[in-house]
């Protein structure tokens, strides 16, 4: 008699752990389920705002080469095209050649 009380408390023991195993089993589950769809939501953002980053950049870029194509129309032509319309020779006056650090020119004399 004693015997079958004790194996019915411990199948009963039994049962009781295997219930609570499945309830944690299925919140741990759900819970998986919600951070990967936290995840999922945060990836989405990320690329949404990557996208719009790569936009408005594009947008700067385009403004910039209006400004840019503004100023050069603002310009006179010799300025264009490398020469300065206030000396005589309509030519730009040279930069001094760099020097190496052991005194020499480089290139062609």
């Amino acid at each position: 008699m004693r015997l079958c009380v004790r194996l019915a408390v411990l199948a009963a023991l039994l049962v009781a752990l295997a219930i609570g195993l499945v309830a944690l089993r299925t919140d741990t589950h759900q819970a998986g389920n919600r951070l990967h769809s936290g995840f999922h939501d945060k990836r989405q953002l990320e690329a949404e705002c990557c996208r719009l980053e790569l936009a408005i950049a594009r947008l700067k870029s385009q403004e910039r080469l209006r400004e840019r194509v503004a100023a050069l129309e603002d310009e006179p032509a010799d300025a264009l095209n490398g020469r300065d319309s206030s000396t005589p020779t309509g030519n730009a006056p040279r930069p001094p050649r760099a020097r190496l650090t052991n005194g020499n020119v480089p290139g062609p004399p």
